[in-house]
C-alpha cells in the first residue's frame, strides 16, 4: 500500500547523498556522485519521492533535441520497494517532461529487470529495441520509448 504521507517534489542539491546512497544499493553500476550533481545543471526533471522527511527515491530525466524526454535514472530505496513509489515517479516525471515540450520519452532497462520492464509497460512504453552488452557486466538493455500528446 502507498504511504499516504508520500511527497514527491523537485530534488535539491541537499538531497544529493541520500539520491547517492539510493543509487549505489540499487546498481551494480551506480552513476558517480559527480554525475548525479550534473543532472541538476541539465534541461529536464529531477525530483525526489519523501515519506516521513526521509528521501526514498528519485528519478532524473532530461530533455534531448527540445522533444525527447530520456529518463536517465530512477530509483527507489529497497525497503520501499513494490509499494507503488517507483510508479509515482515515473509518472511524475512524465507528467513534468510533457509539461516541457516533449512529444517522446525514452528508458533504457536491463534485460533482466521484469519489474522494470513490467512498470514500463504498464505506462504504455513499448520495446522499440536492444543495446547490446549495454551494461559494465555484459548485459544487454532494452531500449523502450512512450509516446505522449
Amino acid at each position: 500500500m502507498l504511504d499516504p504521507s508520500l511527497l514527491i517534489r523537485d530534488a535539491r542539491l541537499d538531497d544529493l547523498d541520500d539520491i547517492f546512497k539510493i543509487e549505489q544499493r540499487s546498481f551494480t553500476d551506480p552513476y558517480p556522485k559527480g554525475l548525479l550533481e550534473a543532472f541538476f545543471y541539465l534541461p529536464g526533471v529531477y525530483i525526489v519521492a519523501v515519506s516521513e522527511e526521509e528521501v526514498i527515491g528519485y528519478a532524473v530525466g532530461i530533455i534531448r533535441y527540445e522533444s525527447l524526454g530520456h529518463v536517465v535514472s530512477i530509483a527507489v530505496d529497497e525497503a520501499m520497494r513494490r509499494k507503488g513509489v517507483g510508479e509515482r515517479l515515473m509518472k511524475e516525471t512524465i507528467k513534468r517532461l510533457c509539461s516541457k515540450g516533449t512529444k517522446r520519452v525514452r528508458i533504457e532497462v536491463r534485460e533482466s529487470n521484469v519489474p522494470a520492464i513490467r512498470l514500463y509497460t504498464k505506462l504504455g512504453f513499448t520495446v522499440e529495441g536492444k543495446i547490446k552488452r549495454y551494461y559494465a557486466d555484459g548485459e544487454s538493455a532494452l531500449l523502450m520509448y512512450l509516446n505522449v500528446k
